[in-house]
This record gives C-alpha cells, sequence and structure tokens, in this order.
C-alpha cells in the first residue's frame, strides 16, 4: 500500500505555476516521475503499474487540491468533491478518508462520517488504527453500539492490547448491553488474569453506585468481582460493598446475605453489623431486638452476637441500652485475648460521647490508641470531643496535628485542628485552618459554622453572619446557629433553603507550613 509523499498542499500543474516558484515546480515534476507518471509501458505487470502511478499521480493532485479548497473560505463543497476523488483514485490510502470524514464531521454530518470509515474499514480487515479511529469518533458521538463493535474487531486483531478490551467494555456498558459486558469481562478474565482485568468489575460497580445512581447495574458487575478476587481482605470488602448495592437497589433480602456473608468471613466487620442490624430493625422492629437478646443469653461471650444486638439497639436509637452491651462486647474480647478493633473503639467511645459520658469515651478511645497508635480517626475523634468540652486543649492539638499529618487533605482532620485552635484563643491560626477545611468541604454545616464564630470573634460580624447563614440554609435544624443569627440582628427565618454543593477534590497541599 502506498503512502501520501508529502502532506503539504500541492494542487494542479497550472495553480501551482501560479502559486508556487519554478524550483518548486520542479520538484514536483521530479516526485511524479519517481511515482512513475513517466514509466515506459512495456509489459503487462508494467501497463498495471503505470495504471498504479497514474492514479497515485492523480489521487495525490486531487488531495492537495482539496487541501488549497480547504484554506479557502466558502469552498466546502469543492474541498469534499476534491478529497472524494481522491479516495476513489487512492482507495488504499487513509489520508483522503481522514481529510474527508474531518470534513463531514466540522459539517455536523457525523454518521456520514462514520458510514465512509466504516466502508474504508471492511475493505481494509487488518486496519487496527481505522477500526480504533471509528470507534473512538463513534463513542464520542453517541454511538455506543458501533463502538464497541469496532473495539472489539481491533482487540480481535490485537488481542494484547486491554486498553481497546476495556474501551469495549465501557462502550457495551454505554450502549445499555450490560449482560455483554460482563460475560466481556469475565472472558477478560479468564483470558487475561491480572491485577487489572480482576479491578474492572469493581470500578464499574463503582461508577454505578457512586457516580450513576444505578445501584441495579452494579449487582451484576460486584458479583463477578467476587469470583475472580483472590484476596481475601477484598473479597470482605466487595461482599460488604455487595450488600450495600443491594439495599441501595431495594433488594433487601439480597443485602441481608451479603451482610451475613461478609460476617461469616470477618466477624467483627463493624460496618456489616451495622448495617445488617439496620435492615434487621426496619424489618422486624422490637422483635429483632427481642430475638437478639434471647440468642445472647445462651451465648453471653459471643462478641459478634453481642455487637449485633448493640448495633440493634442504636437502630431504635437507644444508646443507653446500646452502652453497655458495648461494654460487655469488649470485656469478652479481653477475656478471649484478642484486641478489638479500631471500629469497635471507635463504636463504643462515640456511644458514649453521644450520651455525655465525656469521660468514660476518652478512657475508650485511650485504650485505643494503646492498641492502635496509629489510628487517625480515634486521634481525630478524641481531639475534636475534647475542643467542643473545652478540656485538655494541648493534648487535643498534638492528636489534631497527627491526625493532620498521616492524612493531610482531609477536611475533617483540618477541621478539628482549626476548632482546637479556635479554643485555645489563636483565632488568626483557627481561621486559617478552618478556610482551608472548607475548602475541601464547601458546603459542610459545622464548617461554616466555626468559620462564622472565629469571624466573630475577630470582630468582622457581617462576614460571621454571612458563613452561618450559609449554615443554616444547608441545615435549618442548627438551633444553635438560629441563635446567633438573632444575635447578629439576623432573622432565621428569612433565610432560603439551598442545597449543598459537592465536596472540592483540590490537589492543594493542605500540609504545606
Amino acid at each position: 500500500m502506498r503512502a501520501f509523499l508529502h502532506p503539504a498542499p500541492l494542487g494542479l500543474c497550472d495553480l501551482l505555476c501560479r502559486r508556487f516558484s519554478p524550483l518548486w515546480f520542479s520538484l514536483l515534476l521530479f516526485v511524479a516521475a519517481g511515482c512513475g507518471t513517466f514509466a515506459e509501458i512495456g509489459s503487462s505487470p508494467a501497463q498495471r503499474q503505470a495504471r498504479d502511478d497514474a492514479n497515485y499521480a492523480k489521487a495525490l493532485a486531487h488531495y492537495a487540491d482539496g487541501l488549497l479548497w480547504e484554506s479557502e473560505r466558502g469552498h466546502a463543497a469543492d474541498a469534499q468533491r476534491a478529497f472524494e476523488a481522491a479516495n476513489r483514485f487512492d482507495p488504499d490510502s487513509r489520508r483522503p478518508v481522514d481529510a474527508l470524514v474531518m470534513r463531514l464531521l466540522q459539517e455536523g454530518r457525523a454518521r456520514e462520517a462514520l458510514d465512509r470509515l466504516e466502508a474504508y474499514c471492511r475493505d481494509h480487515p487488518g486496519d487496527v488504527a481505522a477500526r480504533c479511529d471509528l470507534a473512538r469518533i463513534a463513542e464520542a458521538h453517541d454511538d455506543a453500539g458501533r463502538a464497541a463493535r469496532y473495539y472489539g474487531e481491533a482487540f480481535r486483531l490485537q488481542p494484547d492490547d486491554l486498553t481497546l478490551a476495556f474501551s469495549r467494555v465501557r462502550a457495551l456498558f454505554a450502549d445499555k448491553r450490560d449482560a455483554d459486558a460482563v460475560q466481556a469481562m469475565r472472558q477478560l478474565n479468564r483470558e487475561h488474569p491480572c491485577v487489572d482485568t480482576r479491578n474492572l468489575p469493581t470500578y464499574w460497580a463503582i461508577q454505578f453506585v457512586r457516580h450513576e445512581h444505578a445501584a441495579e447495574r452494579a449487582l451484576p458487575c460486584l458479583d463477578l468481582a467476587c469470583e475472580v478476587v483472590t484476596g481475601v481482605t477484598q473479597r470482605v470488602e466487595l461482599r460488604f460493598f455487595s450488600g450495600e448495592a443491594a439495599l441501595a437497589a431495594g433488594r433487601t433480602n439480597e443485602a441481608v446475605r451479603a451482610f451475613q456473608q461478609t460476617l461469616a468471613l470477618q466477624p467483627l466487620h463493624i460496618r456489616a453489623v451495622i448495617s445488617l442490624a439496620g435492615v434487621l430493625y426496619r424489618r422486624d422492629g422490637a422483635a429483632a431486638i427481642a430475638e437478639q437478646t434471647r440468642r445472647i443469653r445462651n451465648a453471653p461471650s459471643d462478641v459478634p452476637g453481642l455487637l449485633t444486638l448493640a448495633a440493634l439497639h442504636l437502630a431504635a436509637q437507644d444508646r443507653t441500652n446500646a452502652a453497655p452491651v458495648l461494654a460487655r462486647a469488649l470485656d469478652a474480647m479481653r477475656t478471649q485475648q484478642t484486641i478489638p478493633t479500631v471500629e469497635v473503639y471507635l463504636l463504643h467511645g462515640s456511644t458514649l460521647d453521644e450520651l455525655g459520658r465525656t469521660d468514660d469515651a476518652a478512657q475508650v478511645f485511650q485504650e485505643a490508641l494503646r492498641q492502635h497508635p496509629h489510628a487517625d480517626v480515634i486521634m481525630n475523634y478524641l481531639a475534636y470531643m475534647w475542643a467542643v468540652a473545652n478540656v485538655r486543649l494541648d493534648e487535643a492539638a498534638k492528636l489534631a496535628q497527627q491526625a493532620v499529618k498521616q492524612h493531610p487533605r482531609s477536611g475533617a482532620y483540618i477541621d478539628t485542628l482549626g476548632w482546637v485552635r479556635y479554643r485555645q484563643q489563636r483565632f488568626e491560626e483557627s481561621l486559617d485552618l478552618l478556610l482551608r477545611a472548607r475548602a475541601r468541604m464547601p458546603d459542610d454545616p459545622t464548617v461554616l459554622e466555626h468559620v462564622g464564630d472565629v469571624l466573630a470573634q475577630l470582630k468582622r460580624t457581617p462576614e460571621a453572619a454571612a458563613y452561618w447563614s450559609r449554615s443554616y440554609a444547608i441545615d435549618p435544624t442548627q438551633a444553635a446557629v438560629g441563635e446567633k443569627l438573632r444575635g447578629v440582628g439576623v432573622n432565621p427565618a428569612s433565610i432560603p433553603r439551598i442545597e449543598p454543593q459537592a465536596e472540592q477534590d483540590s490537589d492543594e497541599d493542605l500540609d504545606a507550613e
């Protein structure tokens, strides 16, 4: 297959005589001679060669003419005719086809452009690049079915290029052919087992649940992900994710099974315990608590059972009964010489804190840090609890700084450190930290309230009122914020309700100090 010698716009001979110097015209004649334009005609093969060379020269001329027309306004139709003529004389060359496709796309004639490139692909069954171009253009113009077909053809020609396979899966999902997409991922895992192919079903499940709010579509992906996963920890989290997705899709029984499977693999998976208890309480109410209480009576040292009972009490908003059950679970774990997980400590400590038992909660969190010295979530919770209570502020500051050091992009952790500085009356430093927290969590009501509080301390009352107003507009149940607004002459009832903005994902280094 021949390729064009030069992409520069070369026109017909008379046009070239007017536009180009004699030197360039001589070079054109030399190129044409090299292409066989002036080859002597002898035997039959020579005649065929001469015809090929003549057609190539004509194609070159039409292509160059098309480029010239394209450079002049008002001649789009002339350019298109020239490119079509070039394609007729040299159907094996991509350049006239590409130029024609580009012209059609620029005119908004995407369907015709795709048809033209598809015809080229039919005549050139081994051209991978053409199929990739066709698939990408089809995808960009919402023709997912055609994109999936040609990504698939390109992948069959280049079976080691997983990018093409992944693109085909994407196009199949876009075309709402979910079963075909899942089957394609299953085949990839059979024929090309690797980390990327194993992670692909999980990626699509996350897309459907968290970005497209289509949990139903995520479930087959998660079933496949659980089939191909190799690590135990990943399998546990995938089963839990399946439960969450099933719950979001309204499939309660499937959610219960998934949470139970999670706990069978990891009995102290607190999120699964809480989710399962929530489902059971919504379904069975007080009967679920009574049934679990009966089970615990027969197995008083059953830690998963105790945790489930505590979670059922919490689902019923009964922290008073949940707290002693959690204490029993921790005692049972100590007796069994099992170190409680960070999540178990956090659940117990936060329950005590919400009951106003700050000292008891602090003891639980301090034990947690002795067992898990790098548990940033515990550091942050304890630091914030002390800041709210306005006690042990130096210790709170150290804990908050450690948490931020471990996760410098966490808006919640930065807010905690900012609030500790506020309690220490280091208002300028507090404001800087709280504004950085707000950059991460632009419409979190607590962060907005905190910014307003520190601005009020700095005597910047109008700005404080603006932050309090936005906080109240997002969450009008905040009685304390309403009182602050009334204190500066703003009627909370006059503030219209607003929807919060999404959390920002900035690349700014929030720990650069």
